[in-house]
């Protein structure tokens, strides 16, 4: 595979063209996706410090008590945004809904198992554990092609 990159004015608009075979398409969409959902960043507190987190950094994202909490690897940061803002700001990227108060990170996720009443357990890659909504199981299998 050739890589080209090309430096253009500020005032231009950046751009990705890709150039593949029939039997590659659909892999080159996923990495365009990918990259492109890697590059938004959410804005969130952390110790009276504001930091500019990328959305593929993040493992889910919850409400408790009115408050929007953003967990990743090793920390967690508090925006002021509602559940739906969040929603929206993830909205076309690798986020599903898996209760009313919780956005996850389908790429962060090890695996996943039903659980009592039609619910699912997910393992997430650094070993905590979340429960999908019975509601929401639809949406994961879609979002996991399953």
């Amino acid at each position: 595979m050739k890589i080209n990159i090309h430096i253009i004015d500020d005032q231009k608009e950046e751009t990705i063209d890709i150039f593949c075979h029939e039997e590659s398409k659909e892999r080159m969409l996923e990495i365009a996706r990918e990259f492109s959902d890697g590059s938004q960043r959410i804005t969130c507190k952390k110790n009276d410090k504001t930091y500019r987190i990328r959305l593929d950094e993040v493992f889910y994202i919850e409400t408790v008590d009115e408050h929007l909490f953003i967990y990743c690897e090793n920390d967690v940061y508090e925006n002021r945004m509602r559940l739906y803002e969040a929603e929206q700001l993830c909205m076309d990227t690798l986020f599903f809904k898996a209760s009313k108060s919780m956005l996850i990170n389908i790429k962060k996720i090890e695996n996943m198992k039903p659980s009592l009443s039609g619910r699912f357990e997910i393992t997430m890659i650094n070993g905590e554990k979340l429960l999908v909504s019975r509601k929401y199981v639809a949406d994961l299998k879609k979002k996991m092609s399953l």
